[in-house]
């Protein structure tokens, strides 16, 4: 009975909580698996951090900045409530941060802050040095591939990283050193 009304059933009133599998192994034996939501990045809202997920849901404030994810600039809301979807104009936002957010991941890459333009252009944070990526978003994965590397040979500099233009196999860009 459990199998049948727990079976990859979707939870709505707790926050960190995707989906939820059970099944029976033996009469006496139930296996429960849970899978938790991603976070795709937070907000600074009144000296507090606002985790959300891929679908803008805010699931956790607290005080304390957890390691590994990354702060989300740019977005105009003006108020954010625990459990709800973050009020910005354009929802679709938060499948372009979770999208970038696992590329991130898939490359080793600890971003610091990504700021996402009102032009749709996207900057991305790394310690002193800030990438410009631009707005193109079918070479995004091109761009972040080639980034592990020139990050490691930018160590210890300040400036502009500028990936903006893309051209297939040329892998060439500009670095601007800060005044």
């Amino acid at each position: 009975y459990l199998s049948l009304k727990y079976r990859d059933r979707g939870i709505q009133d707790i926050p960190f909580v995707d989906v939820m599998n059970v099944s029976i192994l033996a009469p006496d034996t139930i296996k429960i698996t849970v899978y938790e939501k991603a976070l795709a990045g937070y907000v600074k809202y009144l000296d507090t951090y606002m985790y959300f997920d891929k679908d803008g849901y805010v699931v956790e404030s607290s005080g304390i900045r957890t390691q590994g994810i990354p702060q989300i600039t740019g977005l105009s809301f003006n108020h954010v409530v625990l459990g709800e979807q973050l009020p910005v104009e354009d929802p679709q936002v938060f499948s372009r941060i979770m999208d970038l957010t696992k590329l991130l991941n898939k490359y080793s890459l600890a971003a610091d802050k990504i700021y996402l333009h009102s032009s749709g252009d996207i900057t991305i944070y790394f310690g002193q040095i800030k990438v410009s990526m631009g707005s193109d978003n079918s070479h995004i994965e091109d761009k972040l591939q080639l980034l592990p590397d020139f990050l490691e040979k930018l160590q210890g500099k300040s400036g502009t990283l500028q990936m903006e233009n893309y051209e297939e196999g040329k892998g060439k860009f500009t670095f601007k050193p800060d005044a």
